[in-house]
């Protein structure tokens, strides 16, 4: 698979799973992401990497290991940081 291919997938599941917790939480959705970004942003800060570069940091972690929820949350939390919702 070429790199472009496998960027262009993993957007999509970046963005898919940016979908899917929107409709799972609904009008809870902005409330309930608030940690993420705010310990995204961190790692960001302290790692000096973007947004795509510290989720590969923080799927290291043990806690991002134990849910699939928390792990759809942090893929959100970077397409909310890489292009925010409106």
């Amino acid at each position: 698979m070429k790199t472009n291919e496998k960027t262009v997938k993993m957007a999509a599941r970046l963005y898919e799973c940016r979908d899917t917790a929107k409709r799972f939480l609904g009008s809870e959705y902005k409330a309930k992401l608030e940690s993420y970004l705010s310990n995204l942003r961190k790692v960001m800060d302290v790692e000096g990497v973007g947004a795509i570069e510290a989720l590969l940091v923080i799927s290291k972690l043990p806690h991002y290991a134990e849910s699939g929820f928390i792990q759809m949350m942090y893929m959100a939390a970077v397409v909310e940081i890489i292009e925010p919702s409106k």
